[in-house]
């Protein structure tokens, strides 16, 4: 089909140029690399705020689907992370919610199965590398549901070295929420006179959640997850002792 379509372009008269993606970046665009389940309905509302007040550098809210690799390299770009065990129950229990109140999105024949087959987020973390058909329904159901089965990392995909070839302005850690969110914003407007930013405190406009009337996740379940978010563990260290040391490496 894209081949056909080429052709008949050409036929036309049309020139067909392949265009550097990379290369359309202005260098005044701030872009958020949104992570799920990382305080970005949050930090939305704040750029919200702060590109209607601010004639200086435009903060851009990606979607979940775009990593690195797709920010042009000539523009700045921030992100936000959290501990992978505490990301895992607020993803499972988003999923489960079907993304409500907020939004509204069905499961797919994957999602139905796991939440058939583990009521709550510690029943599947419990079950992670048991023996048999328990352990084998575990690994389906952490794999099946969108934001269990994608580590951080994954938005960094073939750029490992990020924090020393393309690092970020600045890393927003959800349990320093404020205060990191602050120092970012003190970065990209340190010359401007922005009124007071609402950072949307609330649990509606944050798209939190209660989980008290939840099962906590037992110690036999976060062992679990440490084992399973190895690799997420040791990218949200890394990225908190780069903040530590000042955004340098």
């Amino acid at each position: 089909m894209k081949n056909s379509l080429k052709a008949w372009l050409r036929a036309a008269g049309f020139e067909i140029r392949r265009v550097n993606r990379k290369a359309r970046g202005t260098g005044n665009d701030i872009h958020f690399l949104h992570i799920g389940k990382n305080a970005g309905t949050q930090i939305g509302n704040v750029a919200d705020q702060v590109n209607a007040f601010s004639s200086g550098p435009r903060i851009i809210k990606h979607p979940h689907h775009v990593g690195l690799g797709r920010i042009p390299v000539a523009d700045p770009y921030f992100f936000s992370i959290r501990h992978p065990v505490s990301r895992f129950k607020s993803g499972f229990y988003s999923r489960k919610r079907k993304g409500q109140p907020r939004i509204y999105s069905e499961w797919s024949a994957h999602d139905e199965i796991a939440f058939s087959e583990f009521e709550h987020a510690n029943d599947l973390a419990e079950s992670l590398f048991e023996p048999g058909e328990r352990g084998r329904k575990a690994w389906a159901a952490m794999k099946s549901i969108r934001h269990t089965s994608q580590n951080q990392s994954d938005w960094f995909s073939c750029h490992g070295n990020f924090l020393r070839v393309r690092p970020p302005i600045w890393i927003v850690r959800q349990e320093h929420f404020d205060a990191d969110l602050r120092d970012l914003v003190a970065l990209i407007f340190a010359d401007t006179d922005l009124p007071k930013i609402d950072l949307g405190d609330d649990d509606g406009s944050a798209h939190r959640n209660d989980y008290t009337s939840t099962p906590s996740l037992s110690e036999t379940a976060k062992a679990n997850l440490s084992t399973w978010y190895a690799q997420d563990i040791g990218f949200y260290d890394m990225c908190t002792a780069w903040l530590e040391s000042g955004g340098k490496f």
